[in-house]
Formats: structure tokens, sequence, C-alpha cells
């Protein structure tokens, strides 16, 4: 009597999604099959408790939708910048090799049309990182071999859902159904008509138009509605997930599968929210909690048991896992020799590569659903997840064990920045200003924070409240702390620990060498103990020119702190701010990072601290402070008070004060004496 109602089916339905997981990985499964074989167990074929044709189905759809968003959304941009030449190459080779494999294979054993075979090639040339945790576990995540087979995924798994496209705006389908061939049957053993309606506008004008819209119209009118709309993350949350419809729904206008616009459209909204902030950890939190898990357990309801150990389903699922470790071993292979990858290295790629599970699912569920080919290719297809769900996993573990970690290298220093707003003679929202600027150049998060004795709470609390609002205003997703602790000092390394923060602002009252030196600050304090890198920011007002000054760059801890001045430099420029480089023009050091088309170089010896303007941005490494001649001091300080200044140094090594050297005086304060290449 219950069967069909809204309640029973909902109240089944998360009794799969808790226990399914957990009852599988106790037997060292993925969790993944667990959900689906939790369909299957209450689903129409076993229980009967759970309907094909119903709540679940429809949330399911969403589900698909949900995921394919999720990919696009936390696609690290970075990584794939970073290693675009071997991420092209291995995605290119890891989607044409098995694709053109299954494809051969399908067409001359099963006697199906390209359409059909094209579809099934495209499921088995994607891939899903299920292993990936294994790397995370094991810090090789910035390893080149790592870094490249997450960035190929996201290739291969483009061409996937390009070649999905093109088989769902076809409008006819040409399968052969010759019963003399025995594999045939496997496949398909009746005449199957064409489902998909006529697509609206031809493939070619399709996609362009979708792209369009979601990589172009879509970010613009997000970052409008970030800013002045919606400032509270639940408003935030619904847009997306609006963005995300709004992308299928133009793709299915266009003739296009819907999943390939939720893709499109998480990518276009990728920069605009950042992977470590709460509003993050709410999408994900949905498509975790409900929407991809009902997905997987609406998989399972169309799985018939008895299907699984059929001897042609076993025998499909075989040859469907051939196809995945055949064509990501070859195209793992040929990446490896061209770009010298160790043996381990290669294993590593391979194995990171092999699982299957979105992509695949997808893509069998919508040819399915087309008429393309019947059950049985998502029953094997289900084995063949399972089976490579393995192989990854217990792949990916052995060599990880065996490849070294990289060495450590700089972070990228705007994904997470603590911004210290007790605002010391410097303008809040420009502050927030800056701190924006460094974590956009990440899509980070900032986090405006303020240490306090008990008995100020509500004071900080309001003036956390204020800086979130600020930051919020500028599009950012905020995440503001107060913290509780003995002093400034050791409550803010608390919390660089406890955040895992990637950088440090603090508000600054500009240069007091006098009082400075001899008594020492928090600036001092903090920058010496960061592990992670520093900023001291005295800024007043919005700025027209960044001014960019490395100094000396004779040590290599002084030229990694005037690339970490340059990097800052360039993101707290706008489109129409300028950037002056104050070096030498011939520093082999910093030539390799300076774009001469965007950065003026300017000769250090024809610039000095009298050349920066009021409505400048100076930049410069601690170094260049502690340069300053101490007898001259007292004019730098006195010239600095009065600027917008952005003093940075890495780990460690931020010191406004501490170590000043005595120098030859200059006839005038020098911002950058020249540096040695």
């Amino acid at each position: 009597m219950l069967k069909g109602t809204v309640e029973l089916t909902f109240l089944v339905l998360l009794v799969i999604i808790i226990f399914g997981p957990v009852i599988a990985e106790r037997f060292r499964i993925p969790g993944i099959v667990g959900l689906i074989f939790g369909g299957t167990v209450f689903g129409p074929f076993v229980l009967d408790l759970l309907e094909a044709d119903g709540l679940v189905n429809e949330l399911g759809a969403i589900g698909i939708l949900y995921l394919m968003f999720l990919a696009g959304v936390t696609f690290d941009i970075r990584a794939f910048t970073l290693n675009k030449r071997s991420a092209i190459t291995y995605g290119l080779l890891g989607f044409f090799i098995p694709f053109t494999f299954s494809l051969v294979v399908v067409i001359w054993a099963f006697d199906v049309g390209l359409l059909a075979g094209s579809l099934i090639g495209a499921m088995w040339a994607s891939n899903t990182l299920v292993a990936y945790p294994e790397v995370q576990a094991a810090g090789l995540q910035n390893n080149r071999a790592v870094s490249a087979a997450v960035s190929a995924g996201v290739v291969a798994d483009l061409f996937s859902l390009t070649v999905l496209a093109v088989a769902t705006t076809t409008a006819v389908i040409e399968l052969d159904t010759d019963p003399g061939r025995r594999l045939g049957a496997l496949l398909v053993d009746q005449d199957i008509e064409p489902t998909t309606p006529d697509p609206t506008l031809p493939i070619w004008i399709a996609l362009p138009l979708l792209a369009a819209f979601c990589l172009l119209l879509l970010p613009k009118v997000t970052e409008v509605f970030f800013v002045k709309v919606g400032r509270s993350r639940m408003q935030r949350l619904v847009f997306a997930l609006a963005g995300m419809s709004a992308g299928a729904t133009v793709a299915v206008l266009g003739g296009v599968e819907g999943l390939i616009g939720a893709f499109l459209a998480g990518l276009g909204m990728n920069r605009l929210i950042p992977t470590r902030g709460p509003l993050m950890e709410r999408i994900e939190f949905v498509g975790a909690a409900i929407f991809v898990p009902t997905f997987l357990v609406s998989i399972g309801l169309n799985i018939d048991p008895a299907l699984l150990v059929d001897g042609r389903t076993l025998l499909l699922g075989l040859l469907f896992t051939g196809f995945v470790i055949v064509g990501k071993s070859v195209a793992a292979s040929i990446t490896s020799t061209i770009f010298g990858f160790s043996f381990m290295e290669t294993g590593l790629m391979t194995s990171l590569s092999l699982g299957q599970a979105a992509s695949t699912l997808a893509i069998a569920q919508v040819g399915l659903s087309l008429g393309m080919f019947e059950q049985i290719v998502v029953n094997a297809s289900v084995i063949a997840i399972v089976l490579t769900a393995l192989l990854t996993s217990y792949g990916t573990r052995f060599f990880a064990a065996r490849v070294p970690r990289p060495a450590a290298g700089p972070d990228a220093i705007g994904e997470l920045v603590l911004l210290d707003v007790r605002s010391e003679d410097s303008d809040l929202d420009v502050l927030a200003s800056v701190a924006a600027a460094v974590a956009k150049g990440d899509d980070g998060l900032v986090v405006p924070y303020l240490v306090s004795d008990p008995g100020d709470l509500e004071g900080c609390a309001a003036k956390i409240a204020e800086a979130t609002d600020a930051l919020s205003s500028s599009g950012l997703d905020v995440d503001g702390i107060v913290r509780v602790d003995g002093s400034f000092e050791s409550g803010t390394i608390h919390l660089v620990e406890e955040r895992k923060a990637s950088m440090v602002m603090l508000s600054w009252a500009g240069p007091r060498f006098a009082s400075d030196y001899l008594l020492g600050n928090d600036v001092d304090g903090i920058g010496e103990r960061s592990p992670v890198p520093t900023m001291a920011v005295h800024v007043s007002e919005p700025w027209t020119r960044v001014v960019v000054a490395v100094g000396t760059t004779d040590t290599p801890s002084r030229i990694e702190d005037a690339l970490l001045a340059i990097d800052a430099g360039r993101r707290l420029s706008a489109e129409d701010v300028a950037v002056v480089l104050v070096a030498d023009a011939g520093n082999a050091a910093l030539a390799k990072v300076v774009d001469r088309e965007l950065i003026e170089i300017v000769d250090p010896r024809d610039f000095g601290l009298e050349d920066v303007r009021s409505h400048d941005l100076l930049v410069i490494p601690s170094h260049v402070i502690r340069d300053i001649p101490p007898r001259t001091g007292w004019r730098a300080s006195k010239t600095l008070d009065d600027l917008n200044v952005v003093v940075v140094a890495g780990a460690h090594r931020l010191s406004i004060s501490k170590g000043v050297t005595r120098r030859t005086i200059s006839s005038t304060v020098p911002l950058a004496p020249t540096s040695t290449s």
C-alpha cells in the first residue's frame, strides 16, 4: 500500500544513502558500488520498494546534472595551466586511444552503427578520479604525473561529452542487427527506433552558443549578482543551482544533452566560487548528501541481478574493462616517453586514470534512454566500474608508496588569505580590496580575523561583520572569525596552522624605524614565525598605478621574495592599472616571469622613492626596507607614511625593522639597488 508514496520512497532512499557506502567500505569496495547495489536490492527486480520511474528517477536526473556541474566548478585551472603541455598530450591520447580501440572492436564484433559505437567508445575514454584521495594522503598532489592525470581527465571528459552531444543531436541511429553474429546479441537483439527529437539548432551552432552563454555571459551575471544582490551564502547557493539549471536548459534548447550545459556552467562559475570556501562546502554538501547519491541509486533500480551473473554480461563487462586498461596504459606510456616520466610515475598516472564512474554512468544512462543499446550494456558497465574502481584503488596505493614526494614549492598565495582587520591607519574598504585582489588570483577565500580578549568579543564581532560586508561587496566568499588568545601574535600563528592559510595579510601603521627597531612590533613577530608568506599592508586610498621595486637580488631568499612581490603586483593591478617594475632589466632570475608587454621595466638608477606618486601602490620585498641606510631612514619613513605600501616576504622572513644594515648614504633614497644577475 505504501509503495510509490513520497514518504516511503524518501525513507528507503535515505536508508540506502546512509548505509550503502558504509557497508560497501566494510568489504573494501568503493562506496559508489554500495549505492548502486542498494538501488538494485530495493528496486523492482528484488524487494520492489522503489519504482524505476518515480521520485528517485527524477531526483537522479537532477543528480547527474549536479555531478557534472561539480566537475566544472572544482576543476583546478591553475594546475592545468602549470602542466598544460603534458596534460593536453595525455588528455588527447587518453581519449583517442581507448575511444578508437573501443569503437573498432564494438563495430567489428557487435555489428553496431557508428553512433552507438562512438557512444560506447566515449564511455571508456573518460575517467573519474576515484583514487585521488590516495595521492592526497601520500602528499603527491603536486607531482607532475598526478597533475597531468588530473588535468587530462578533464580534457578526456570534455571530448567524451562532445561525442555525447553529437550523438544526442542526431535524429537517425543506424544499427545493424544481423542475428547471424552471435556476439552481436550481447549488444542489441531487436530493431531500435530513435527516441531523440529533432535538434532545435545544428550542432555547429548549438555548441558555440552554449559555450558563449556558459563561459562568457553566465560568469558576468554571476559576478554582478554576488556583488550587488547575493551577499548571503544561501542566496549564492541558490543562484549557483540556478546557473547550473540555466546551462542545462540552454543546452536542451540547442538540442544538446543537459549535462553538457551543466558542466560548462560549472566551468564558467569556477573562478567565482573558491574551492576551500564555505560556499563550496554548501554546494558539495547538497550534491553529496542527496542528488549525486540518488543518481547512483537510480542506476541500480534498472539493474536485474540475474543479468549480472549472466555469462554474456560478464563477458561484456570484462571486455569493457580491457578497453580501459589497454587504452589508458598505452596513452600513459606514450606520454611518459615524450615528457620523461619515471616508470613509477607512469604507473601512478595510469592507475589514477583507470577509475570509471561519473561520465561513464552518465553516458550509459543517456545511451539507454535514447535506445542506442540495451540494459545489458548498463549492467556490464557496472561490472567494469567495480573492476576499474578496485584496480585504480590498489594500483594507485601501490605506486604512490614508491614515488618520492615532490620538493616543497611556493603554494598559491591567494588560496586562503588571513586578513588582519584591526585597520591601523588603513582604510578598511581599500584594505579589503587588496585582500580581494590577492585571493581572486587563485579563486581563493579571504578570512578576516581579530584576536580578542574574553571581555571584548562583542566589539570584535562587530568589526568582523563590517569587514565581512566590505569583502562580500567585492563578490568574494568570506568567512570571518574572532579568536580568543593570549596575544595577537600567537593567535595569528595558531590560525595559520588551524586554517591552513596560504598567506597572512597584516594591517600595518607604516614605518616607524626608531620605535620599531628599539621596541619591536607585531609585524616582525608574526612575519618571523609565520610558516607561510606574509604581507604588511598600509593603504589609505585606491591606486592608479602599481610600482614593484625588488631591491637587491643577490641571494636565493631575496630572489624568492622578489618573485613574490612581482606576483603580488600583478594581482593588485586591474585591467586599466599599469605595473612598473623597478629592477635591472638584465636580471636573469626575474626575466623568466616578467611579461614585458604588461609590465614596464625601469632601471633602479633612474627611479627613486621620490618618483612614487600619491595614487600609486608601492609593492616591495621586506629586504628593500631593511636595506635603507639608517641615517636616511627618517626621510624614507616620512615619505612611505604618505603612500600606499605593501611589504611582502616569504615564510619566516617578513621583518620591517630588524636586521637594518649600514650602507653608504646615497643622494636619493633608493627603491631598488642594482641587482646582480
